[in-house]
């Protein structure tokens, strides 16, 4: 009985045996008969298919196979399933033919599809182009892929010089779906590039757009200072992109420090003393306005709105700090008042609202006063003023 089973078992490991290279004929014969249908004008793509498919079902790594099949995708045009299959590829273990033949037609992909994507975009099929031009940076890099893994000097030469070209590919990716108001797919590509080249500034151009469609704030904020720090010329929208993003986080201080920014690169700006003024303002720091106002009249000394800000804002602080008891302070504000009024008057004589002020800044002055002569000429000066208001306001000779 020993006997017998040993008999039987290696009657059984001998059967397996004869099994293998049967199913690797098969194998080979499913193979060749797909390379005929393949061959066959015009070729039977669907037979070949069904072919690989069962030979990669007894063998899912079968080299052949995969590239036989990604081959077929790539003419149907099927380029999604086609790199599946040949990123499952060998590049060594393909005969000297397949090779040459895996070469050309990324190669070929490469060109065609960033001469389509281009036509694309310059037609302003941005979606299209973003779908090309994804397509060419795919197959850019399974051929760098493919030149590395040879191990030869001249090959990973050649990867390393397509480099600039796929950089070039995510940028007009990036730009093409964003264009298209893809906003994930445009951040993929921008973001992908920055890794290569962190300081790529047309890339965190780019994405500054897409962070601010998506709302991500934090992300805007990032994008806009890198923007502004690699700009050689920079914009005065990328300072007003990053305050909008810090009034979306309802961050007073970042809307602040992004207009004293943009004030540092622009000081001619005038809307930029105004704005960052009136903030100032809503949080009751009228000395912080004038402040503002004050540089920005050094800045433009001849400018009338910031010289009816600055008067406007020294009077209302005046009656501040008269109402609290602080009448050293009140009495420079009203002085500050007065100056910036007389100056407006003199590049507008008939300015309205430079009268009112100066008569109620004059009787302000009255008001804290202690001589009682002085103060009776502080208020006769102050109504004059208020005359000569209404005199210009009933002539129609105001301003």
């Amino acid at each position: 009985m020993l006997f017998r089973k040993v008999g039987i078992c290696v009657l059984f490991a001998l059967g397996f045996a004869m099994l293998v290279p049967v199913a690797a004929d098969a194998q080979k014969i499913e193979l060749r008969s797909a390379k005929i249908y393949i061959r066959e004008t015009p070729p039977q793509w669907d037979k070949a298919m069904e072919l690989l498919e069962t030979a990669l079902e007894k063998d899912p790594g079968n080299n052949d196979a995969h590239y036989l099949l990604g081959l077929i995708h790539y003419y149907q045009g099927n380029f999604d399933l086609m790199f599946h299959n040949w990123k499952a590829v060998t590049f060594d273990d393909l005969d000297r033919q397949d090779k040459s033949r895996y070469r050309d037609t990324l190669t070929s992909m490469i060109r065609r599809n960033y001469e389509t994507a281009t036509r694309n975009y310059e037609q302003g099929v941005f979606a299209e182009a973003a779908v090309y031009y994804s397509r060419s940076v795919d197959a850019t890099s399974m051929l760098q892929d493919m030149l590395r893994s040879t191990g030869k000097n001249d090959d990973a030469k050649t990867a390393d010089e397509l480099d600039p070209a796929k950089q070039q590919g995510y940028l007009y990716w990036g730009y093409a779906a964003l264009a298209a108001e893809d906003y994930e797919d445009a951040g993929m590509a921008l973001e992908t590039l920055l890794e290569s080249d962190p300081n790529k500034f047309e890339a965190w151009d780019g994405l500054v757009n897409v962070y601010f469609n998506t709302q991500n704030w934090d992300k805007v904020i990032t994008a806009s200072d890198k923007v502004i720090g690699l700009s050689e010329e920079v914009d005065l929208n990328a300072f007003l992109i990053m305050r909008n993003a810090y009034f979306a986080q309802a961050d007073t201080a970042g809307v602040i420090s992004s207009y004293e920014r943009a004030i540092a690169a622009f000081p001619e700006e005038k809307s930029l003393y105004r704005d960052v003024s009136s903030i100032h303002v809503t949080r009751s720091n009228l000395g912080m306005a004038i402040e503002v106002l004050e540089r920005g009249h050094a800045a433009l000394p001849e400018d009338i709105d910031l010289l009816s800000y600055l008067g406007t804002h020294y009077y209302n602080k005046a009656l501040s700090d008269r109402d609290a008891g602080n009448s050293e302070a009140a009495l420079s504000a009203f002085q500050g008042s007065v100056d910036s009024m007389n100056k407006l008057l003199v590049l507008q004589p008939n300015n309205i609202e430079a009268y009112d002020v100066l008569g109620d800044a004059y009787i302000g002055l009255a008001s804290i006063e202690t001589d009682e002569a002085k103060k009776m000429e502080l208020f006769t000066k102050g109504e004059a003023y208020q005359k000569k208001k209404l005199e210009l306001i009933t002539s129609g000779d105001g301003m």
